[in-house]
């Protein structure tokens, strides 16, 4: 029974994580979870990559797993299921027998079609470009481009690499596909384009939560996820100043 409870925790601690969670909030979830099931010494070690959970039970023997966290993608509806089941758990506690079916409940969020998703960030980034000052053309070329932008992330996913490996071979793509589209004068700037891209892509939630733990007192991950972020960002402006270079440098602006 001790290590049904074990392993729910350690995969929701997890889940909840790499869905874009704060450490305090799973921390919380976690902490009620063990006040439910009456679970003595608990104490966990979490980051935005790791988890490490030891408790004891009535008996005094003691419980402990870790597990890794896969690389964090936001995921707010799945998150909600999480946060809802975490709740459930906690004012009717279940058998521990019934946790891991429970907690499978969250892979059964709905799923959009690719296409469908795509096209809404075609919307997005060109509802950016048109906001920033962008013509009728830049908005039409910026469709193009993000577009584009969507299916190669897509196969960059498949890899399973470095973000930010994928970012600089994105941001290059991207940033010499916009100036080609200039030069055939099927858009007049590239700049609002590459601007409203990188607004897209720019890690903005992670970089909440890290400015988050910091304040709430968890510097260790806040630097951590801090200096990720700035490190993903980074790598968006080496993609970016790749392009430039190859399609003529400065002069090319």
């Amino acid at each position: 029974m001790m290590e049904d409870i074990l392993n729910y925790l350690t995969r929701l601690a997890r889940d909840m994580v790499a869905c874009g969670a704060t450490i305090e909030h799973v921390e919380i979830a976690l902490e009620k979870t063990a006040e439910a099931y009456h679970l003595k010494g608990m104490s966990m070690a979490i980051t935005h990559q790791h988890v490490s959970i030891c408790f004891s039970d009535r008996q005094g023997k003691t419980y402990m797993k870790q597990m890794g966290i896969p690389e964090i993608s936001i995921h707010l509806e799945k998150l909600k299921v999480l946060n809802e089941i975490s709740s459930e758990i906690c004012s009717q506690t279940p058998a521990p027998q019934e946790l891991w079916g429970r907690l499978r409940k969250s892979r059964q969020v709905r799923q959009y079609k690719k296409m469908t998703i795509a096209l809404c960030q075609v919307l997005a980034i060109c509802s950016i470009c048109l906001i920033l000052g962008g013509g009728l053309s830049d908005v039409l070329g910026t469709a193009i481009v993000s577009f584009t932008l969507f299916w190669i992330n897509q196969g960059l996913a498949r890899l399973r690499t470095v973000q930010m490996i994928n970012n600089v071979i994105s941001m290059f793509a991207v940033t010499v596909l916009a100036f080609i589209l200039v030069r055939l004068r099927l858009m007049s700037d590239t700049q609002w384009t590459l601007i409203s891209v990188s607004l897209l892509m720019i890690p903005g939630i992670p970089l909440i939560n890290a400015f988050r733990n910091l304040i709430c007192g968890n510097e260790f991950n806040g630097v951590m996820q801090l200096l990720n972020v700035f490190l993903e960002s980074a790598s968006l402006a080496a993609g970016t100043f790749l392009g430039v270079i190859l399609m003529g440098g400065a002069k090319a602006w």
